[in-house]
């Protein structure tokens, strides 16, 4: 199986990128993925340059993209998944970090056992009252790139993504009409719509440890408890 992952960098969007980067980084140092992958790193209205090529050394099987920003962080996405054809694909936003090693080998697990779906480290089952759909959270989530480049919209402009990500046809709810299942796995379950919100350790609840990979979401002030 071919994997990729893929990691959206606006390097000229000011010193919290930048660090969202640092952190990416080092948390990928000090949590091996568990299996062999290719990087894509997607520079978000930026141009390579030696200092980035540096920061991402340590990354196998590296490559670089640049994107002109449109559609931000889904606008990215879509664009590195018609352009870098594998069986696997892992997409993570600026602001993502690991929780532990083997994060990649348990991903690839889950899509083995369940087959073609969509995946996601965290889950939001949605609060209609505020127009929040039931969705898997796109800072951290993975799919065939097959599957994800059928998606019927293109997303070009800023005040689509959050359509893309939680609207009434986002794209869990597309995945969902094609009759296929969006999954959220944990390190030791995986669980679809009814049970996303189970685990005692999972996304917002206790110290989510249970959680393979996490966003600036996951602390605070976003999550204030404990």
């Amino acid at each position: 199986m071919k994997v990729s992952i893929v990691y959206i960098y606006p390097a000229n969007d000011g010193e919290k990128q930048t660090q969202y980067a640092l952190r990416f980084i080092n948390s990928y140092n000090a949590n091996p993925p568990g299996m062999d992958h290719q990087s894509i790193i997607v520079l978000n209205g930026a141009k390579q340059n030696a200092e980035i090529t540096c920061m991402f050394s340590s990354f196998p099987n590296v490559v670089f993209m640049e994107h002109d920003d449109s559609g931000w962080d889904i606008g990215a996405f879509q664009a590195a998944a018609k352009k870098f054809p594998c069986d696997l694909m892992v997409f993570f936003g600026g602001s993502s970090f690991f929780n532990g090693s083997g994060w990649l080998a348990r991903m690839v697990a889950a899509s083995i056992k369940h087959g073609n779906a969509q995946y996601g480290c965290m889950g939001n089952r949605g609060n209609l009252s505020v127009k929040v759909w039931p969705h898997i959270r796109t800072t951290a989530f993975w799919m065939n790139p097959s599957l994800f480049n059928s998606y019927p919209v293109k997303i070009r402009r800023h005040e689509q993504r959050h359509p893309f990500e939680h609207g009434k046809d986002c794209l869990t709810a597309w995945v969902a009409s094609l009759g296929l299942k969006s999954w959220v796995v944990t390190w030791d379950t995986e669980t679809e719509w009814a049970n996303w919100d189970d685990h005692p350790e999972g996304f917002h609840r206790g110290s989510q440890k249970a959680l393979l990979a996490m966003d600036h979401i996951c602390e605070k002030p976003h999550y204030p408890r404990r």
